[in-house]
């Protein structure tokens, strides 16, 4: 009774994951929540039956997929969205807490997204990343061609053109890109699990209030070692140096920064601002005010100005 019941179950959960990547693909407007929501149906399948189940179901979906699309979507979803769902079942299913659920989640996706471009990279017989640069660039081009023949003068394009980074920059800044996308995607597809899960009776622990995010002694010190291994190596001209450099410093500058937007959310909170007025200050905030967030990060992070470091109050001098 028990295997027939998951059987059944399984079969569902697999026929909704199928629906969930076929729509998301073939009505782009639904993409990018069907993108975060595709590991969902079969890390159920992991926390309910197994990895029996979870496996099976997986293999079955990559299957369906490569019927309707092709080799390229299939075995993406499931190098990155399928083994991911089976780990996120996992965690869930040892009660981690988020922190060490988003934490494994962002590592998963960085080693099979970084997987992923490899495999794509030897099946087409070219570097991929390059390939879509180089797509994105030409497109630039022909955008300005197109600008130019419908007589629009130069300065109102220009300016805006401008502000993309060369196409050498990019390709050095992609272990950091790799890295954003795994840490948003993790923090979406876990906030849409907690959220659902819930109807199933299936309770995930709680992210943290953004107010009270903070940076641990370790990961700073992490931080600071990765850039300083990166000023190392560029003194020292090893191959790639400028990439590790311009990836930790973007990383320590994106990590102070988001540091520097709680600790401006907590102070927020204390004022008494609305919720709506404090997420319009928050987004007009991180956009245009980057290089001051950072400075409001380090000094919360240097003086602890929240108190949130419980282990710095208690190791600090009397």
């Amino acid at each position: 009774m028990n295997t027939t019941r998951a059987l059944i179950e399984s079969a569902l959960l697999t026929a909704i994951a199928v629906v969930l990547v076929l729509v998301s693909i073939y009505v782009p407007i639904f993409y990018f929540i069907g993108l975060f929501m595709w590991p969902l149906p079969i890390a159920l399948i992991q926390i309910k039956h197994g990895y029996k189940y979870s496996f099976i179901s997986l293999i079955a979906t990559t299957i369906i997929v490569l019927l309707f699309t092709d080799p390229y979507t299939a075995l993406g979803f499931a190098i990155t969205n399928g083994i991911l769902g089976i780990v996120l079942g996992i965690m869930i299913k040892r009660k981690e807490s988020a922190i060490n659920t988003i934490f494994v989640m962002i590592i998963i996706n960085i080693i099979s997204v970084t997987i992923s471009i490899k495999i794509f990279g030897l099946i087409a017989g070219q570097d991929y990343i390059k390939l879509i640069l180089d797509e994105f660039y030409n497109s630039i081009d022909t955008a300005k061609s197109f600008y130019e023949k419908l007589g629009i003068q130069k300065d109102l394009y220009e300016n805006a053109l401008k502000s993309i980074p060369p196409k050498e920059m990019l390709m050095m800044l992609i272990p950091f890109a790799i890295f954003s996308h795994g840490f948003i995607s993790a923090m979406i597809t876990y906030i849409l699990a907690k959220n659902i899960y819930s109807r199933f009776g299936i309770e995930l622990d709680g992210i943290p209030k953004f107010s009270n995010w903070y940076i641990p002694i370790k990961l700073a010190i992490s931080i600071m070692f990765i850039v300083l291994i990166g000023y190392i190596a560029s003194y020292f001209k090893i191959k790639n140096a400028d990439a590790i450099l311009l990836n930790s410093m973007y990383l320590m500058l994106v990590v102070f920064a988001v540091n520097g937007l709680a600790a401006l959310s907590f102070w927020f909170d204390k004022q008494g601002i609305s919720k709506s007025l404090k997420v319009v200050l928050l987004v007009f905030a991180f956009v245009f005010l980057g290089n001051i967030l950072f400075l409001i990060g380090v000094a919360d992070y240097s003086l602890n100005l929240r108190k949130l470091d419980k282990s710095r109050i208690r190791h600090s001098p009397k």
